[in-house]
């Protein structure tokens, strides 16, 4: 998890790693349904504010030239 700052505006970044893009869209979207996940959210709004504002989904893919072509880039950090 990655946090920036732009101004007063603060974005966090969390990098997920899927065996394919089929998967990671149906687990996403499950995730975005959920129903305890949208009780906390709303709850947390209630209390904070709005946290969560756009959600921007981007699907990365290394390169050929890039050190970890091939691997589990999770298994690297463990």
């Amino acid at each position: 998890m990655w946090a920036t700052k732009f101004g007063d505006r603060t974005e966090f970044a969390y990098l997920l790693e899927w065996p394919d893009e089929t998967t990671k869209t149906a687990a996403w979207s499950a995730f975005m349904a959920d129903a305890e996940w949208a009780e906390i959210k709303r709850v947390t709004s209630a209390e904070h504010g709005v946290m969560v504002g756009q959600i921007e989904d981007r699907l990365l893919t290394q390169t050929d030239y890039s050190p970890a072509k091939g691997r589990s880039l999770l298994a690297a950090s463990a």
